[in-house]
């Protein structure tokens, strides 16, 4: 239950927003008992989750970094209530990392997704003015939650989440149900983004999973994606009209080079302490703000940078930036070490930061205080290192005894 709660903050926000059609006083609540129940399970076992802790010290420098960013920030309240929400998020990581086993986390992460995903298309098809955006891109499905990116992103998640508990046991065979239920969601909302996360999703899980067959498959799958890597990157670089028109996407990323011009150039003003964790966006009143300066730029009201680099550099400056590489560098070393005996845990950790690393070059997803995204980034880093720096001990089974002495005690 408590980790239905912690993964899901932003529904129970969202949705009293969508029934509201508006803001909603109070909801700061939510974040408050998110921090409450992530200190609790810290408190459950206290010495290994501060083990994990240790063995994830990136992104505990950088929650540091955002706490040391209130002393410059214009909004220290803000920075230092957002650095509180991220540190304790963290702390429920690595707590839910010391108790659960891999197959406990991903049975609780399909089962919450799923019924999410359920509630959504439901509402997206029975109650479109709940289930789907009204004001912008209508029709788009948004379901529970606030946008129609969120609940492709997720879909596409609950796609690798599903597949990998699937593969624990066959009892878990059903969710693979919700495999086709996630393709309907990422087509009701109509967001070519998410199709690209699914795709890369399965290609990554797929790939991880012919790595966990054998050795010589394994190395043959990296060549493979090694070449059919350099492939898509010249397609990129060389081809990317093409691709844009085979998308449906305009060069300019619908709007967000002109936002990520802005942004690049407002962070360059600031370059190696930025304006605060959560202090731009937050502060959309103040003439004399880095925001208004954005906002004139771009000739519009951007809510966020869209693009999850670009926004850390806006906020916390180059050592942010460097620190968020560290972090990201640090779940993608654990998780590719991890992977040949790993087994589905794995394969899931693997696939899913793909499809977030992947995201995060468009969307402001990582470094938020107590989003999804970056909650799942920090609970793969914290139990693939849990189980590289702290492997839980293998209970041996008691032994039965011999048949030959049982048959002589039953004798006598």
């Amino acid at each position: 239950m408590i980790l239905f709660f912690l993964i899901h903050l932003q529904v129970f926000v969202s949705v009293p927003i969508k029934l509201n059609g508006g803001p909603v006083a109070g909801l700061g609540i939510v974040w408050a008992i998110g921090s409450i129940l992530g200190l609790g399970l810290a408190l459950a076992k206290p010495l290994r989750t501060a083990g994990i802790g240790l063995a994830v010290f990136p992104f505990v420098c950088l929650c540091l970094w955002a706490y040391l960013s209130s002393t410059w920030t214009s909004n220290p309240v803000d920075t230092l209530r957002a650095s509180t929400f991220m540190t304790c998020s963290l702390m429920g990581c690595c707590a839910i990392a010391a108790l659960l086993s891999w197959e406990e986390i991903l049975a609780r992460l399909t089962l919450s997704l799923g019924s999410m995903m359920i509630v959504s298309v439901l509402l997206a098809i029975a109650v479109p003015s709940i289930g789907q955006m009204t004001d912008i891109l209508q029709g788009a499905w948004s379901g529970v939650w606030g946008e129609k990116q969120a609940m492709g992103m997720y879909a596409a998640l609950l796609i690798l989440a599903s597949l990998a508990l699937a593969l624990f046991n066959r009892k878990y065979w059903p969710c693979l149900l919700l495999v086709p239920l996630s393709l309907i969601a990422i087509i009701g909302t109509t967001g070519k983004t998410a199709i690209l996360m699914s795709f890369m999703g399965i290609a990554v899980f797929s790939v991880g999973w012919l790595v966990q067959r054998d050795l010589r498959v394994a190395i043959a799958t990296l060549w493979t994606a090694m070449v059919v890597g350099s492939a898509i990157t010249y397609g990129l670089t060389q081809g990317k009209d093409a691709i844009f028109r085979f998308l449906g996407r305009t060069p300019d990323f619908t709007g967000r080079t002109e936002v990520w011009r802005e942004v690049e150039y407002v962070a360059n003003k600031r370059p190696m302490t930025g304006y605060g964790y959560h202090a731009v966006w937050e502060d959309q009143t103040s003439v004399a703000g880095p925001y208004q300066w954005i906002a004139d730029g771009t000739g519009f009201f951007p809510q966020n940078a869209h693009s999850s680099w670009l926004d850390i550099s806006l906020q916390l400056g180059l050592p942010g930036l460097v620190l968020l590489a560290a972090c990201m560098v640090t779940a993608w070393l654990a998780t590719s070490i991890r992977l040949r005996r790993g087994g589905p845990g794995s394969l899931f950790g693997l696939s899913a930061l793909a499809t977030l690393t992947m995201i995060s070059f468009t969307e402001s997803i990582l470094v938020s205080s107590m989003d999804m995204p970056w909650m799942l980034v920090m609970l793969i880093t914290a139990k693939t290192m849990q189980e590289l720096v702290f492997p839980a001990p293998i209970v041996a089974p008691r032994p039965y005894p011999i048949r030959g002495n049982v048959h002589r005690l039953h004798r006598r």
